[in-house]
């Protein structure tokens, strides 16, 4: 068999598995979820499913890992100082990730059974936050900005969450642009707190 036949079926087989889990983990809890009814919802056997993953979390793993990979590439392609002053386009990008990945939004976005999921990105943007303030000298002590970061990974999140599980009949793009105008208006208070902006925070917003 041509390595190519061999790359596509192992594709195949993994998206079968990963379908599998995406289906099971909207009717229960992950902890409830058995190899056997894996395999059977995937139409594989036993044997199969081990050549791939040695246990189901590895599959949630698996597609976590997935997710992750493409927020953080969107996070690290994106300036937080910019962020700072207008949030609207890193919104807009965490949006249409989730769009472009529907086959797995309800994993992403139902509650409760992604908070693995959230608990992972949520430290990343509060470690990539605090990381950047360093490198880049702003005018912010660590402790504040920690909370800063909590706050608006916090405040994404359960946006995003609400309007999923409520079936909102707001569009993506208007729960994005709400959301821009209430992380400004939270970070404009907090830098009111002691009178000081963020170093540099709204040149730099004039200069994009």
């Amino acid at each position: 068999m041509r390595q190519n036949e061999i790359d596509k079926r192992i594709v195949r087989t993994k998206t079968a598995i990963r379908k599998a889990f995406i289906s099971l983990v909207q009717k229960k809890d992950i902890s409830a979820i058995t190899v056997s009814e894996l395999v059977e919802v995937a139409s594989i056997t036993r044997s199969t499913f081990y050549m791939y993953y040695g246990s189901v979390l590895e599959v949630r793993n698996d597609i976590e890992q997935e997710i992750m990979q493409n927020l953080e590439k969107i996070m690290d392609d994106n300036d937080w100082l910019t962020f700072m002053v207008n949030p609207y386009p890193l919104l807009s990008s965490i949006s249409q990730e989730i769009i472009k990945y529907d086959e797995y939004n309800r994993y992403i976005l139902l509650r409760g059974s992604s908070s693995h999921l959230f608990e992972l990105l949520n430290r990343h943007v509060v470690t990539e936050f605090l990381d950047y303030v360093k490198r880049n000298n702003v005018d912010i002590d660590a402790a504040r900005a920690k909370y800063i970061a909590a706050f608006i990974a916090a405040g994404i999140e359960e946006c995003f969450t609400l309007w999923y599980n409520h079936q909102s009949t707001l569009t993506l793009e208007e729960l994005c642009q709400r959301m821009s105008e209430l992380i400004k208006a939270g970070l404009a208070s907090i830098r009111g707190l002691d009178g000081k902006p963020l170093d540099n925070a709204s040149d730099h917003g004039d200069q994009n």
